[in-house]
Formats: structure tokens, sequence, C-alpha cells
């Protein structure tokens, strides 16, 4: 079982976004603009054109956290790791024996390791980095298979998730999910106390959605809903607990309609759906939906929470956590 030790985050400024891809551009994302690089890009080719904007831009702007331009998404990682720094104690970040770093965005320098520099940035020589990508934004799902055998072989892991979305890339899906950019910090062990324990978790392979960008929101939600169900109740069945057991359902930063779709076919009572701020945080979501439910918890009180996402990759994962308010 995986111990949360502790949990910090670097989340930007929230500001109006009305659009679908994002808006700025970075010199070390010229080799996308080529010809030759029409295979990296989404739709292989650059500007919506009129008919794909009315079919993607969402019904009234979002506020999403967008980071400024000096910013790359492995400094958001290094301010993540500095708020860990504040609430761990010295020798217990010491001993961190490796480090897992999930994106599902390209960094800004594109000849940076994120997870080298979050090595080095905590002086931690003997630690074993490693980078978890090709998930879309259900890396950290994706990394807890990995972070759990290192913990049961006696590790103690940082996790850190972070992005930072770029033109050309796409932002917004009309009103089905927008991304924000940001960070968070998860320190994990095998030991007791800190902030609760990690129950469960699951991750479900599907098929990757072919030309998503092509599927308006709602047939795209009708593509991922499967993909949310099997590991939201994967996580469930290997947790042994039934869905009328779950204290609150965290999910990732999806609209109204398609979260509400999620847990009426689980079977979740709408009084136990917790609601989130508007916006999905990319691989960052499920460590600040955690902090957002920890920061809602009364002194004393504990709760068991299932948290789920779906990427359009084809990668879908969940948790059930149990979490405990601050002493």
């Amino acid at each position: 079982m995986l111990r949360i030790r502790a949990i910090a985050s670097a989340v930007p400024e929230r500001t109006d976004f009305h659009g679908v891809q994002a808006a700025e551009r970075n010199f070390g994302y010229g080799h996308l603009l080529f010809p030759s690089a029409a295979s990296a890009l989404p739709r292989g080719k650059g500007r919506l054109d009129e008919a794909e904007s009315l079919r993607l831009m969402p019904g009234s702007p979002a506020a999403l956290p967008v980071a400024e331009a000096k910013l790359s998404h492995a400094d958001l990682a290094l301010q993540a790791v500095a708020a860990l720094r504040e609430q761990i104690a010295a020798e217990e970040l010491a001993a961190v024996s490796h480090i897992v770093v999930a994106s599902a965005s390209l960094n800004q320098r594109i000849n940076e390791s994120v997870a080298g520099r979050v090595q080095h940035a905590l002086g931690l020589d003997d630690a074993l980095p490693f980078a978890v990508g090709q998930s879309g934004t259900a890396g950290a799902y994706n990394a807890l298979p990995l972070v759990d055998a290192l913990v049961r072989l006696g590790g103690r892991v940082l996790l850190v998730a972070t992005d930072k979305w770029l033109y050309p890339f796409f932002r917004a899906w009309g009103d089905l999910v927008a991304y924000g950019d940001g960070a968070a910090a998860m320190l994990l062990d095998g030991g007791e106390g800190g902030w609760g324990e990690i129950e469960s978790h699951a991750v479900h392979y599907g098929e990757a959605i072919a030309n998503p960008w092509a599927l308006a929101p709602d047939r795209l939600a009708s593509q991922l809903l499967p993909q949310a169900l099997a590991a939201a109740r994967a996580a469930l069945d290997k947790a042994r607990i039934r869905p009328s057991d779950i204290d609150c359902m965290l999910p990732a930063g999806f609209g109204p309609a398609f979260t509400a779709r999620v847990a009426d076919e689980l079977g979740i009572a709408p009084e136990r759906r917790m609601a989130r701020a508007g916006s999905h945080l990319s691989n960052a979501d499920p460590l600040l939906a955690l902090m957002e439910l920890r920061a809602s918890l009364r002194p004393g009180q504990q709760a068991t929470a299932l948290l789920w996402d779906a990427a359009l990759c084809g990668v879908s994962g969940a948790v059930v956590a149990r979490i405990s308010a601050a002493a």
C-alpha cells in the first residue's frame, strides 16, 4: 500500500481563454512547423479552419491556469518541488531513492531532462530518475504501478507531474474539457502517518482515439466514457469497495455533463460528487484533486475518494485513496 507523505503544487494564475489551441509559440518548437514534422502535429497541420473552430470552441471563455512565457514545464516542476521542501523535513527528502516525472506536453526546452533537473535541484545524486510519457494526461496514473513496485522494494519515491501547453497543441475540446498548465509533487513510501494512503490504483489501456480533433465533443465523450469506466471499476474492485461506500468522487477536470455520465454509470450518488474548479490540470490533476480534498476536510475527518481520468491516447486511470484532514 502506498503511503502519501505530502503533496505540493505550482499552479499559475487563471486567465480567460477563449479558443482551441494554445496561444504561446516557442522557438524550441520551431522544428514542428516544417512539413517533415507533419506526423507530430495535431491534425498534421497548423491553423484551425472555420468549421473546426465552430465544432471545437468552448461555449464560453474558460478560466485556465496559463504559465507565462518565461516558464517551461520543468520550471513548474521545480516550483512544485520547492513547495514540497517547505512541508517535508530535509532528512525525509534526502531519503528519496527514485524520482518519477510524468508529463504529456513536450518541454519548452526540448534538450532538457525534467527528471534530471529535479534530481539536481534536490542534490539527490544517488536517486534514480525516471520519465513516464506517451500516456496523455493519465501519466500520473500510469506511473503508479512503477511507483508501487519501487516502494514494495523499500524505496521512497518522489512523483512529479507537470505540463505546459504550447501552440500548435490543443487546450480545449468544446465544453468537454479544457487543459491548463500546472505541476504537483507527491512523496510516497510504505511507512506510517502522512496524508493518507492509496488503497488501489488501476490503468486501462484501450485503443487510441483516431483523429480526435475531427470529432465533435459529444462524440469524443462517448468514446472516452468506456475508458473512464473501465479504470474506475478496476480500482474499486482492487480496493474491494462498492461505489456506495465512496465518500466522494474526484473526477478529472472534465465538464459537468461528462462527469455526471461517469458518476451515473458507476452508481455514485450526486451528493458524493465533489465539484472541481472547472479545468483539467493535465498530469498534475489527480495530485491537485487530493490536495483539494484534504483542504475540504474538517479536523479529525477522513474520506475515501475515487479519482479517475481518460486520455485521448487510449490510456485511462483511477485511484481509490483514503485521505486524512490536516492536524
